[in-house]
C-alpha cells in the first residue's frame, strides 16, 4: 500500500548512464516496432524500407543532437518543459509542457492498446487462439496498472527492469534476423538500400520515412530524469547520443533483415500483414521462433508502458512544482522517493481515453486515433525544444550560435513537414485526432494565461536544478 502523500524531492544520483540509455532505448519498444510499427513505413517504401531506417535515423539523430546539446545547459524533472522555460521563459515553457502532457498521456493510452487491441488480433491471426471481445477491458487496465505499479516503486528499480529486458528483446529480434538472412543467403541484396524499390522511387522512400521516425519516438523520454541523474547535464547529454546510436542500427538491421526475407518484390504484402515480423518467423523458422518473438513483442510493449509512466510524470511533477497544477501533484512517495500522485494521473487518464476511444470508435481506429494524437504532440515539442538551442547558446553568449541555428531550423523544417502531413490526411480517426489536438493547444492558452496570473504560479519556490560535480 502506498505510504502518506508528501511533498519533497526526487531520490538525488540514483540513476547512471546505463539507465538513461535504456530509458530511451526500452521506451522506443525496439521488439514492437521492429515486427509490427515499420508496416506503416513499408506501405511507402516497400523494399526500400531499409534505406528509409537509415534516413529516418539520420532525420532522428538530427533531433538526437539538438535534444544532447540542451542537455549539456539545462538538466531537471521537467525535461523538454524544462529547455524551452530556459530558452523562453516560464510561460512559453508551460505551453510545451501542456503540449508534452497530451503526447505522453496519448502515448500510454496508445501503449496500452498495443496490448489489448494488438495482441488478441495477433493470437487470432497468427496462431488462430480466439480470445472473448470483453477482455479488451481488463487488458489495457492491466497495461496501465503494471506501468504505474513498477515506476512508483521506484526509479532504479524500473530502469533496472527496461535495461534487461530491452536488452534481451533487441537479441531475441537480431537472432531472429539473423537466422531469416543466413538460412537463404541468395536473398541478400544492397539494392534495398536504393529507391529502386519504393512507391515513386525516392518520393516513396520519403513518405515512409515519416512513419518510420514514430519507431524512434521514445528516445527523449531520458530527458526528465535530470534531477535524479549523477552528473546530469554530462550523463544525459550522452545517453540520448548512445541510445539513438543503438537504436539507429537495429531498426536497420530489423528492417533488411525482414525485408530481403519477405522478398523485396512482395512488400505490399508485408504491409498489409499484421506482424509480418511474427508470421516471417513462424513460415521460416518454425513455432519457436514465433512464441518467442511474441513474448518479446507483448514484453516489450509492458517496458514501454513502464518508461513513458517514469518520463511523463516527472513532467507533470516539475509543472506541478512550478505553480501550473495543484502542489499534491508534485507529492513524492516518501519510501521509494517517486512522483507517485502524478503517476497515478497520467495512468488513469491514459486508462479512461484509451477506453472510451475504444467503445466509441473501435478498437483499431482507437489505436490509430491515440497515435496520431501522440505524434501531434511529439512533433511540436521537439520544434518548440530546438527553437530554444540557439536562444540558450546566445544568453550563455557561447560559440556556435550561427550553426546551431541552421541545424535547429533544418530540423524544425523536417518535422514541420511531418506535423502538416497529418492534417491533410483523409482519415476520419487521424482528423478527429487533429483536431483534438489542436482542441487541446486551444485550451492550453486560456489555463496557462490565467495561471499566469494566479499567485500560485508567482509565489512558486524555483525547482532545484542538478549541477554537474
Amino acid at each position: 500500500m502506498l505510504a502518506r502523500v508528501m511533498s519533497g524531492q526526487l531520490k538525488k544520483n540514483a540513476l547512471s548512464m546505463r539507465d538513461v540509455v535504456f530509458q530511451g532505448v526500452a521506451a522506443s519498444a525496439p521488439a514492437g516496432a521492429a515486427v509490427a510499427t515499420m508496416t506503416g513505413a513499408a506501405a511507402f517504401a516497400l523494399g526500400s524500407l531499409p534505406l528509409t531506417a537509415v534516413i529516418a535515423f539520420i532525420v532522428v539523430a538530427l533531433n538526437a543532437f539538438i535534444v544532447s546539446k540542451l542537455s549539456q545547459h539545462v538538466a531537471g524533472a521537467g525535461g523538454y518543459y524544462d529547455y524551452v522555460k530556459k530558452g523562453y521563459g516560464t510561460h512559453v515553457g508551460a505551453y510545451t509542457g501542456w503540449s508534452y502532457m497530451i503526447y505522453q498521456v496519448t502515448s500510454l493510452a496508445f501503449i496500452g492498446l498495443s496490448i489489448s487491441v494488438f495482441v488478441p488480433a495477433l493470437l487470432s491471426s497468427v496462431f488462430n487462439i480466439n480470445l472473448p471481445g470483453y477482455l479488451w477491458f481488463p487488458l489495457l487496465a492491466g497495461t496501465v496498472a503494471f506501468g504505474y505499479i513498477i515506476s512508483v516503486l521506484g526509479v532504479k528499480g524500473s530502469l533496472k527492469y527496461a535495461a534487461v529486458m530491452a536488452t534481451i528483446e533487441i537479441i531475441v529480434v537480431v537472432l531472429i534476423g539473423g537466422i531469416l538472412i543466413t538460412q537463404t543467403p541468395s536473398v541478400n541484396t544492397v539494392q534495398v538500400f536504393t529507391p529502386k524499390y519504393a512507391t515513386g522511387g525516392f518520393s516513396g522512400v520519403m513518405l515512409g520515412v515519416l512513419f518510420m521516425y514514430t519507431a524512434f519516438s521514445g528516445f527523449g523520454t531520458s530527458t526528465p530524469l535530470g534531477e535524479e541523474t549523477k552528473e546530469a547535464r554530462k550523463t544525459i547529454s550522452r545517453g540520448i547520443m548512445i541510445a539513438i546510436a543503438t537504436l539507429g542500427v537495429f531498426f536497420v538491421f530489423a528492417a533488411y533483415a525482414f525485408t530481403v526475407s519477405w522478398g523485396v518484390g512482395k512488400m505490399s504484402e508485408y504491409a498489409n500483414n499484421l506482424v509480418p515480423g511474427i508470421t516471417l518467423s513462424l513460415a521460416h523458422i518454425g513455432l519457436w521462433a514465433a512464441i518467442l518473438i511474441t513474448v518479446f513483442y507483448v514484453n516489450s510493449i509492458l517496458t514501454d508502458m513502464v518508461t513513458f509512466t517514469n518520463s511523463s510524470s516527472r513532467v507533470l511533477y516539475a509543472m506541478a512544482k512550478d505553480g501550473f497544477f495543484p502542489e499534491s501533484v508534485s507529492s513524492v512517495h516518501e519510501t521509494h522517493l517517486t512522483p507517485h500522485v502524478a503517476s497515478g494521473i497520467m495512468a488513469l487518464a491514459s486508462f479512461v481515453i484509451a477506453a472510451v476511444a475504444t467503445v466509441t470508435m473501435g478498437g483499431f481506429n482507437a489505436f490509430l486515433y491515440t497515435g496520431v494524437v501522440g505524434t501531434l504532440g511529439s512533433i511540436l515539442v521537439h520544434m518548440m525544444a530546438n527553437a530554444s538551442l540557439p536562444k540558450i547558446v546566445k544568453d550563455k553568449k557561447a560559440k556556435g550560435v550561427l550553426a546551431y541555428l541552421i541545424i535547429s531550423v533544418a530540423a524544425i523544417a523536417i518535422l514541420g513537414f511531418v506535423f502538416y502531413g497529418t492534417f491533410i490526411s483523409i482519415s476520419q480517426p487521424v482528423l478527429i485526432a487533429a483536431y483534438t489536438f489542436v482542441a487541446w493547444m486551444v485550451l492550453g492558452i486560456v489555463y496557462i494565461e490565467v495561471k499566469k496570473k494566479s499567485a500560485s504560479v508567482q509565489n512558486a519556490s524555483p525547482r532545484e536544478e542538478p549541477t554537474d560535480t
